[in-house]
């Protein structure tokens, strides 16, 4: 993995967080790389799936709170 400006990364935790019209989530003590020369906070593609699969959940469920219908269909599972 490396920075777009050629810094070296130093490995660590960060926090990362989102808001969307039904929710906000933050997420604390997240496996990350920082640059040394521009701070730019870099996370795995793996962690990157996570989060978005953390984020997809959330839209969804948050959705069907605020409308009372399933976002999705049952035969999607």
């Amino acid at each position: 993995m490396e920075c777009g400006c050629g810094g070296a990364l130093i490995e660590g935790k960060s926090c990362y967080s989102v808001s969307r019209g039904n929710f906000y989530l933050l997420l604390e003590d997240i496996p990350a790389f920082q640059c040394t020369r521009c701070g730019r906070v870099l996370f795995t593609e793996e962690t990157v799936e996570r989060i978005k699969k953390i984020e997809n959940r959330l839209e969804r469920d948050a959705s069907e709170v605020a409308t009372g219908k399933p976002s999705v269909h049952l035969y999607d599972y």
